[in-house]
């Protein structure tokens, strides 16, 4: 990527393994679209819950020309167990990866558009 990845934590201590993750999941973006000016993840997690278990928050905002700005948002389900971050992490990232291929290919021309219907000739003689 050519511009660097932005990462912002809350609630959420900074462990070297989840930022791996992020950073290569991140540079795979490329390979779906090569115009990317700028990638920013936001990992959350949610104290007001309740729960046994912690609820993550993951937002990832991708930029690419013509000022088109993709965001994904997921949030890890209430079934989930143990590592369920980096769970989390890897979903997001697929739903980003599945939003850059369609948008490459709407910007190539490649998505089918519906059929145009002809307009109805009307005699009027």
């Amino acid at each position: 990527m050519r511009v660097p990845i932005e990462i912002t934590y809350r609630n959420v201590s900074k462990r070297s393994e989840i930022e791996q993750l992020i950073h290569d999941k991140a540079e795979k973006l490329n390979d779906f679209h090569d115009g990317i000016v700028s990638c920013r993840i936001s990992i959350e997690l949610d104290q007001e819950s309740k729960k046994t278990l912690n609820q993550y928050h993951i937002r990832i905002g991708v930029r690419v020309p013509p000022g088109k700005e993709l965001v994904v948002r997921e949030k890890s389900g209430e079934d989930d167990t143990g590592d369920s971050l980096r769970s989390v992490i890897t979903e997001a990232f697929r739903t980003m990866n599945r939003q850059l291929k369609k948008l490459k290919q709407k910007q190539r021309g490649q998505v089918k558009s519906r059929a145009e219907i002809p307009e109805p000739i009307l005699d009027m003689g």
